[in-house]
């Protein structure tokens, strides 16, 4: 099984907004992360969404960079879609619930969005590698419902692995009332019997260490290094970047 690694540092930036774009309503409500598209159109046609002090129930409206936009009463801040992929290290936190956390991942991503944007899935402080973040209400709704995005994970454990355990493993685990598999396990070619790459689908760092308490094992490090199709190529730990729209196409893509 191939690993995923770099050493170089990217740099970030926001990208800049043209004063002439324009975005229709339904998506800029999803943008802002309110509501998906659909469930936006149901709102401006039951008369909750203002454009410039008017009920505007007009589907196809697009929305302009100096419009005033309300929902409920309350002004929508103009946010674009926002994709980040973090290189989580160890002692951070990602965690999808409200209030406060101490060392949280979103001060790792701080500089690059003013508002929180919660992860797609968790992740505990001793787990690390690739993190997902979007704005995009749409996509967050897709991905967090889908049992096929493809993740790869190097996992060491404190005994060896042996292949009766990797047969158990595949054949899949109850882990709370549920069985998980891993589609395909292999040991690191050069490491100790005691270190493994998977490949599993839709499933959570936390659940991965379940399943190889169920054949006796217990993990010491798991790391993330794919994550539907996105690696840790050029991004050290520590590090965020954004996604391309070819990388976010593909994620969208996703069944």
């Amino acid at each position: 099984m191939k690993s995923h690694y770099n050493s170089s540092n990217p740099k970030t930036s926001t990208p800049s907004v043209k004063k002439n774009d324009t975005v229709r309503l339904n998506k800029f409500l999803s943008n802002a992360g309110l509501c998906s598209r659909r469930e936006a159109d149901e709102n401006i046609a039951m008369g909750l969404v203002h454009v410039n002090g008017k009920i505007m129930t007009e589907m196809g409206y697009q929305v302009k960079p100096n419009d005033e936009v309300k929902f409920d009463g309350s002004r929508i801040q103009k946010t674009p879609p926002v994709y980040l992929l973090l290189n989580k290290p160890k002692g951070f936190v990602a965690t999808s619930q409200s209030g406060v956390t101490s060392k949280s991942v979103q001060e790792l991503i701080s500089s690059a969005v003013k508002t929180k944007i919660p992860p797609i899935g968790e992740m505990g402080r001793p787990m690390t590698g690739l993190l997902f973040f979007t704005n995009d209400e749409e996509l967050r709704k897709k991905l967090n419902k889908s049992i096929s995005i493809p993740m790869v994970y190097k996992v060491v454990l404190d005994k060896n692995v042996t292949s009766e355990m990797m047969k158990q493993l595949k054949q899949g685990q109850l882990v709370f009332e549920k069985t998980y598999k891993i589609t395909a396990i292999s040991h690191v070619d050069g490491k100790t019997k005691k270190e493994v790459g998977i490949e599993v689908h839709s499933i959570s760092p936390s659940i991965i260490v379940k399943l190889f308490a169920a054949v006796g094992l217990t993990v010491t490090l798991i790391d993330r290094v794919v994550f539907g199709g996105l690696t840790k190529k050029e991004l050290p730990r520590g590090n965020y970047r954004r996604l391309n729209s070819k990388e976010v196409g593909f994620l969208k893509m996703l069944p």
